[in-house]
């Protein structure tokens, strides 16, 4: 059996395997510009539609720095495009361009890879049991969310 205190080692471990499982497949397809990081802004804009900086720092759960840092790369690559919002011109929604739109299957099909591979093996209710107590011990760091 393992080892509890061994946890966040594992946590890491899997994260590191997972992101090199996601850079992996998108350098198979030929994807340039885009690293796992992005994953989840370009996930809550095919979601969400159009976003101001603040709403995916919020929602992404990352600081509006790294979100700034995260959309310029992406703006770079022609992923992402940044307009005035009409209501408050101080103010830009990021929304998706054509080109991250093209990739929207690859990315669902990248996704579903990465699940695959990490739930084999898991029958429904050890999936469900795992996301659970992962989000459990998730929300004692981020009480409130």
């Amino acid at each position: 059996m393992t080892n509890p205190d061994h946890i966040v080692f594992l946590v890491t471990r899997l994260q590191e395997s997972a992101h090199r499982f996601l850079s992996n497949a998108l350098k198979q397809r030929g994807v340039q510009g885009i690293e796992p990081s992005h994953g989840v802004i370009l996930r809550q804009l095919h979601v969400q539609g159009p976003l101001t900086m603040s709403d995916l720092a919020r929602l992404t759960g990352r600081t509006k720095p790294t979100v700034t840092v995260l959309v310029r790369k992406l703006m770079k690559h022609g992923y992402v495009e940044k307009v005035r919002d009409s209501e408050d011109g101080r103010v830009f929604q990021v929304s998706l361009a054509p080109k991250a739109l093209e990739l929207a299957r690859d990315l669902e099909s990248i996704s579903r890879e990465l699940r695959e591979r990490l739930y084999a093996g898991f029958d429904e209710h050890e999936k469900q049991v795992l996301a659970g107590l992962a989000a459990k011990a998730l929300r004692n760091f981020n009480p409130g969310e």
